[in-house]
């Protein structure tokens, strides 16, 4: 979406372990004046100033619409912008006691296509600044003003027609980072590949050790692009920020992938940077335990239990006073899907179930005298019905969102409510099913957030290739006649490997102080044999960013109860809850049993965090 005021993101900074973003919007491109952003984390940025400025002692102001590439460094003194001319062999530096009010103190006339200054170091009592262009350059000065350039070039582009970036500057244990990017230029398609150096802290010419393989790459398509205006570098990640043709800024967040493929010079330190230095981490991924008990229920063939014969799976559960309560969906020699309860105190035993389903849906008749049109198959349902329920306790009140079949061309969201206190004492007064879904479309997966956003009902009805949420003061706006309009192609991302395909969301989100825990079912197109499931937090306030994705699937179907059943190799979850620092996930396996898998909710958590990388757009 465009905005009237579009903001350009012009630039990146670490001073003093805060990272720093400097933007220009459209208001103030011509009058020198630019935003000043603060953060603790380089991800969530507080405003410090939105009237930076730039006055020159020997002219007018600089228009930020010809300038890009911001770095600023320091000394015990002062802080220092360098900043770039798009048309111009001109290196613009200036200065500030307060990163607010800057003074333009020179333009060098430096074949480089921008630079940083090393914060906090002298070499030989002069200050040090990389250049970039058709290579690494090193240049020092005594006063700022004047800059005398190294006689080699430390390291050179790949290709001619490639240009390299220097994104970041610092000192670190044992001498001095640099992160640099080459980038490559196609047909006005850009891609960036990010690398790490390390020089001698005594001798900042002096190579000690280059990454051979990029830290991170992008591979942009036209329709995508965007470019890189600035990197911060903590001590687990770093943080790249961009611009996009849509006039958004976004950032991505990417954890080392330390490689020991590295080129060595012949005097390389003995010890390197750890971080730079760790052997490579691919796809490291969190797993999930499944229960020993597993499956936890199995259809039933008794003569009243007729409704649950074929199957059992697919459960959704809800945690109350330590009780666990579960509703899962069953099959019956009818071939008609509806919805069973049982319970357990300890996340696993089975404490009590019921002879009855305790809610089923009447479906009109389904006639199909030729191939439907729009093929649909779900377990072994047949005959429509209720399916793959999806709980929240809100305020007193369960409600469900569910997936209603009433023949081939009609899959839809229902949703229903129960009352807690009918339901704890198993009075199945469930208010009439609404369809929320409009209708000549195949919708599923649809989840309702467990509390109030903002003080409204908030269900997440697509995740791909957007996050929709839509939100209502009253559920009873959806009254059969109001209908939400998502986005059901789910369409297949090949820049992913083990869930190109994303299925849908699995159990509603779970609340933690990380963000909101949301489970998904994704496969790999090239693949697309097995379910498997995968793990991801989304922003707490806003919960179309996503955070943190795991690299792998979380579980992935192994066991016998997963594969022999209705369908191969399938597992799939519509519930979760948190117990005790345990997550418990509920699933179906095979679209035949119910199962449960779970791990400390911390561990997850933490793993989600160490081992991906997260894309975010700036606000």
């Amino acid at each position: 979406m465009r905005n009237k005021n579009i903001l350009r993101g012009l630039g990146s900074a670490l001073i003093d372990d805060k990272a720093y973003i400097f933007i220009c919007s459209d208001n103030e491109i011509g009058h020198g004046g630019f935003v000043v952003r603060e953060s603790e984390d380089g991800i969530v940025f507080e405003t410090k100033t939105s009237n930076a400025k730039i006055v020159s002692i020997n002219g007018p102001s600089d228009h930020f619409d010809k300038y890009d590439f911001f770095h600023v460094s320091k000394d015990d003194k002062m802080y220092y912008l360098t900043y770039k001319l798009y048309d111009k062999k001109q290196l613009c530096i200036a200065r500030s006691k307060n990163l607010i009010d800057w003074e333009k103190r020179s333009s060098l006339e430096l074949n480089v296509s921008n630079a940083k200054i090393v914060s906090d170091y002298l070499y030989a009592g002069r200050n040090v600044m990389y250049g970039g262009g058709d290579a690494l350059r090193l240049y020092v000065s005594e006063d700022f003003e004047n800059w005398k350039r190294s006689k080699k070039d430390l390291i050179t582009v790949a290709c001619d027609d490639n240009e390299l970036l220097v994104m970041e500057a610092q000192i670190v244990q044992d001498g001095v980072f640099v992160m640099y990017a080459e980038v490559e230029k196609d047909k006005g398609v850009l891609q960036y590949k990010l690398y790490g150096a390390l020089f001698d802290y005594g001798d900042p010419t002096k190579l000690l050790w280059q990454s051979k393989e990029p830290i991170y790459e992008t591979k942009n398509t036209r329709n995508n692009i965007a470019t890189l205006f600035g990197v911060v570098i903590f001590d687990e990640y770093f943080v790249s920020y961009w611009n996009n043709e849509d006039d958004e800024m976004f950032l991505v967040r990417h954890f080392y992938n330390h490689s020991s493929d590295i080129e060595e010079s012949d005097e390389m330190l003995d010890i390197v940077d750890e971080r730079l230095n760790d052997e490579i981490s691919n796809e490291i991924s969190f797993e999930l335990k499944r229960s020993k008990s597993n499956p936890i229920l199995e259809p039933r063939t008794r003569h009243d239990s007729t409704w649950e014969s074929q199957a059992t799976y697919n459960p959704t559960a809800i945690e109350n006073d330590g009780v666990i309560h579960i509703i899962y969906r069953a099959d019956g020699d009818d071939m008609m899907s509806v919805w069973g309860y049982a319970s357990t105190l300890d996340g696993v035993t089975i404490k009590d179930r019921l002879t009855n389903c305790i809610y089923q849906r009447k479906t009109p008749s389904i006639k199909m005298p030729f191939a439907p049109p729009a093929l649909y198959t779900s377990g072994n349902n047949r005959g429509g019905g209720c399916e793959d329920p999806r709980a929240v306790l809100i305020d007193g009140t369960i409600y469900v969102t569910f997936t209603a079949f009433d023949g081939w061309n009609s899959v839809r969201v229902g949703l229903t409510s129960i009352d807690f206190e009918d339901f704890k004492n198993k009075r199945w007064k469930w208010k009439k099913t609404v369809l929320i879904s409009p209708p000549g479309e195949i919708n599923k997966n649809w989840v309702l957030f467990p509390e109030k956003i903002d003080g409204k009902f908030a269900i997440m009805h697509s995740f791909t290739p957007n996050i929709l949420i839509d939100y209502f003061d009253s559920l009873d706006e959806l009254d059969g006649h109001t209908f939400i309009n998502s986005n059901n192609t789910r369409p297949i991302d090949p820049s992913r490997k083990w869930d190109s395909w994303f299925r849908g969301v699995g159990p509603a989100p779970l609340k933690t102080n990380d963000g909101w825990l949301v489970f998904y079912h994704a496969m790999d197109h090239n693949k697309p044999d097995r379910y498997r499931l995968g793990a991801l937090l989304l922003d707490l306030n806003d919960p179309t960013q996503e955070l943190y994705r795991s690299q792998g699937p979380i579980l992935e179907p192994e066991e016998q109860y997963e594969n022999e059943g209705h369908k191969w190799g399938v597992i799939y979850s519509c519930g979760a809850v948190i117990k005790d620092g345990q997550v418990f996930v509920y699933y179906g396996g095979a679209d035949k049993f119910v199962c449960v898998a779970t791990a400390p909710l911390q561990q997850l958590l933490d793993s989600l965090k160490q081992n991906t990388d997260f894309r975010m757009l700036i606000n």
